[in-house]
């Protein structure tokens, strides 16, 4: 996927956005960067999204691409008194940020938006750039013709209080954009792995990621 740092094009924006969501040096910037490289597999075939956490120098997606440093989520609506039935292990947080990735990736091939209201908190940053991304492929009629990110290695301690986070590597892979007949119109370059960090809090319904950062080596 593709994505840009705000170049005038479309498809240029898309991927520089992906890219830009790993790399990024000043807040905003660099949380663009990040969603970039990421995003910038999708977004290089959509529009320009930015603002992700930290980032290293390149992520990016039309889905945002997932890039180092830290991406800060915004406030999160966490509940301060959780469901006693809500589920706060380990496993749970894991299934949760699967679940999330599992959802932006079926939403860009199938060209609609994303609904991450059941894994993520309205304010993650990173979360909107990726939603945005779906959002943009939607508008312009296209989808992607594979999976765009690949997720493994998810890991998961322990909650200390109502917050956890989980770690896991993340590679954007190149697809193709099509439209709605199935005809290729561009094309989403990958990105090399990333090692991301969910930051999860415990909501009355259970985990939701309240912010997202990605690096280029684990932590």
């Amino acid at each position: 996927m593709r994505t840009d740092t705000g170049s005038s094009r479309p498809t240029a924006r898309l991927g520089v956005t992906i890219a830009a969501v790993i790399t990024g040096t000043d807040p905003v910037g660099s949380v663009r960067r990040s969603a970039l490289l990421l995003g910038l597999a999708l977004l290089v075939g959509l529009s320009a999204l930015a603002a992700c956490g930290g980032h290293d120098s390149e992520p990016g997606a039309a889905l945002p691409a997932a890039q180092p440093g830290a991406a800060r989520g915004g406030p999160t609506s966490a509940a301060a008194t959780p469901d006693p039935a809500a589920n706060d292990s380990p496993s749970a947080a894991t299934a949760t940020v699967a679940a999330y990735f599992r959802e932006i990736n079926d939403a860009s091939r199938g060209g609609r938006v994303a609904t991450t209201g059941t894994t993520a908190l309205a304010g993650c940053q990173p979360c909107a750039i990726d939603v945005g991304a779906t959002r943009s492929l939607q508008q312009r009629g296209l989808h992607a013709d594979g999976t765009v990110y690949q997720v493994s290695d998810l890991s998961t301690p322990p909650r200390v209080g109502l917050v956890t986070t989980t770690t896991f590597a993340v590679q954007t892979n190149a697809v193709g954009l099509l439209d709605a007949a199935g005809r290729h119109v561009s094309d989403a370059a990958g990105v090399p792995t990333r090692y991301g960090t969910a930051q999860l809090a415990l909501t009355a319904h259970g985990w939701r990621i309240s912010s997202l950062r990605y690096a280029s080596a684990p932590a």
